[in-house]
């Protein structure tokens, strides 16, 4: 009898695919066990402590406190929650609250408040961060394992790994790789992790971001709705009717005097004669990392004529803008602690860019990063150098 290959065929498909079925699902269970965890709790607090780098050489630190109180009829999140972010590394603290009705984010400092449409500080929270890789999952499925147990100031902890992204672009290998470290004695976790490398449109850069929890308490008394509601002591926030306007052209540039990395101090009238771009910027936004590849270029292209390039930090230490300018190969001078010359040019956007003529006056400004940067400023110092 003949042998018919189609139906010896069928089966053992069949049992392929119902193979990797079974192991895309023992993958994801991981998850979902920890996501049920959590979720068998009527209310949970916790606190936890988040290292991260991103862009910048300098670890921001936070402080945190987080309570969530399960909802199951609320469609966003299904919780409601309070999250108390204290940066110790910054002076910022706030407080998100979620009851259903929109986030309310909370400033301590000046008892305000003001709605945030972003889920930050939840997707940054534990439940947040499980259910971000679930839904994640659904849509497009990625390898999640279990890794060999490790240690953790003393306590035993599973350890799963979470490879969201893994592929090369542009001779670029990019990745996201997360990872949670479960206390064997109690199911909860102590520690996530998150590396990767991402591209952002013309820069690619390393992230990296822990975060470590302790202190959980269960099922408390007293956690109702009422307990993420704003309180009556705090007042919405009122933006400034008036915004600071930049100096206009034809204005005399204020003068400054200021000390770049290496200790070298200029000040803009010692530049009188060239065409000045000055770059306000600082660590870690967007737009003004953006521009470091277009500036690099522009450097170049008028480095033996009379155009100058400065970068203003008002808020980054020495150390920090040494670092940073060694890790991104930045060929212009940048100068630190400019905060009086940001408040003298009336600079309340970054990354915001000044550009003065020989003769020391303000000849015209850009605010913000758009992909025609480039030419953009090009063509500013070319009007001045033909002036």
């Amino acid at each position: 009898m003949p042998l018919n290959i189609t139906n010896f065929i069928k089966p053992a498909l069949y049992a392929a695919l119902l193979f990797c079925s079974s192991s895309a699902n023992a993958q994801v269970s991981l998850i979902d066990g920890l996501i049920s965890k959590l979720d068998s709790y009527h209310n949970l607090s916790y606190r936890s402590i988040n290292k991260r780098r991103d862009m910048g050489t300098d670890t921001t630190v936070a402080h945190n406190k987080e309570l969530f109180l399960k909802v199951p009829d609320d469609k966003q999140f299904g919780y409601y929650y309070s999250i108390e972010t204290d940066h110790q590394t910054e002076s910022f603290h706030r407080i998100d609250l979620y009851s259903g009705k929109g986030i309310q984010v909370l400033s301590p400092a000046d008892t305000t408040f003001f709605s945030e449409e972003t889920p930050s500080a939840y997707g940054q929270s534990i439940i947040g961060s499980l259910k971000f890789v679930k839904s994640f999952y659904d849509k497009r499925t990625f390898p999640i394992k279990m890794a060999t147990d490790t240690v953790i100031n003393g306590t035993t902890a599973s350890h799963i790994v979470v490879n969201v992204l893994d592929t090369t672009e542009d001779n670029e290998h990019l990745y996201s790789r997360r990872e949670f470290y479960i206390n064997k004695g109690t199911g909860l976790p102590i520690l996530a992790t998150i590396r990767g490398r991402y591209k952002y449109r013309n820069m690619v850069t390393d992230y990296y971001d822990e975060k470590r929890y302790f202190d959980y308490q269960f099922n408390q008394t007293g956690v109702n709705i009422a307990r993420f509601a704003v309180p009556n002591s705090f007042r919405p926030r009122k933006e400034s009717a008036v915004q600071p306007t930049l100096l206009t052209a034809g204005a005399l540039a204020p003068d400054w005097s200021l000390y770049d990395v290496n200790g070298n101090r200029v000040s803009l009238s010692q530049l009188n004669g060239k065409v000045v771009v000055m770059d306000f910027y600082f660590i870690g936004c967007a737009g003004c990392m953006l521009s470091i590849k277009p500036l690099n270029a522009i450097y170049e292209k008028y480095k033996n004529k009379d155009v100058v390039i400065v970068s203003l930090s008002e808020r980054d230490s020495k150390k920090a803008v040494l670092a940073f300018e060694k890790q991104y190969k930045i060929k212009y001078s940048g100068y630190i602690e400019a905060a009086n010359v940001v408040k003298a040019y009336h600079v309340s956007a970054f990354p915001t860019y000044y550009f003065i003529d020989k003769e020391g006056k303000v000849a015209s400004t850009v605010v913000g990063y758009d992909d025609d940067f480039e030419q953009k400023v090009t063509d500013h110092i070319e009007k001045l150098l033909n002036k």
